[in-house]
């Protein structure tokens, strides 16, 4: 069960659609794993598509009820299809199209111990989308933020000093927070991710590396 959640303003944003592609991503990720978040999101889409019917005009004014059925019996019937073979998914829908392909085949990097990151797409605000990847048991250097950092653990999970985290947890952390997280014995790790700017690492040798770091 997903603890950590996105803002009630963060849904709505999403629900009207007013949200930037990188955090639509990163809410949609998480609504594949949390029912309490898809029940707010399909509340706030009916009330928005109710204050839309009350705005719209009506689409059927100068229609009789005669003009109308000959108009419905006038259109193409529906084609019947038959449902393709669907492809099992490790991660969720919106995930594996940006991967669109093998994981393993993606350009990955290592920028610190025990974290393997990729970039999967650059929104239009120049938010960065791409996945982290922490080794089971394996324990990512201390860091902060330069920016804002949405996390949506996919698969495994991870603690650090602020909590623990399980797939379709969404977490937010910006310049305020310091940490250095430790993926679950059991497993590896697998996030997306939304970034701002590159982290900046907190340790003694930081000032060497971080010059270094990307996003």
């Amino acid at each position: 069960m997903t603890q950590w959640h996105p803002s009630q303003d963060q849904l709505i944003e999403f629900a009207s659609g007013s949200i930037s592609s990188a955090m639509s991503i990163a809410v949609a990720t998480h609504l594949h794993y949390c029912k309490a978040c898809q029940a707010q999101v399909k509340t706030a889409e009916a009330a928005a598509s109710a204050l839309f019917e009350t705005q719209a005009p009506e689409q059927a004014v100068g229609l009789d009820f005669d003009s109308l059925m000959a108009k419905i019996d006038n259109s193409e019937p529906p084609q019947i299809v038959k449902p393709a073979k669907v492809k099992a998914r490790r991660f969720p829908a919106v995930v594996e199209k940006l991967i669109d392909g093998e994981v393993n085949a993606l350009n990955w990097s290592s920028p610190m111990k025990n974290l393997h990151t990729t970039s999967l797409m650059k929104d239009e605000n120049g938010l960065i989308v791409g996945l982290h990847h922490m080794q089971a048991g394996g324990r990512v250097p201390a860091h902060t933020h330069r920016g804002n950092e949405i996390s949506v653990v996919i698969e495994g999970g991870f603690s650090d000093e602020l909590g623990t985290y399980d797939a379709g947890d969404f977490i937010h952390l910006d310049g305020k927070h310091n940490h250095s997280p430790l993926a679950h014995a059991d497993g590896d790790c697998w996030l997306l991710t939304i970034v701002e700017a590159p982290v900046k690492l907190t340790g003694p040798f930081g000032w060497i590396i971080n010059p270094f770091l990307k996003p």
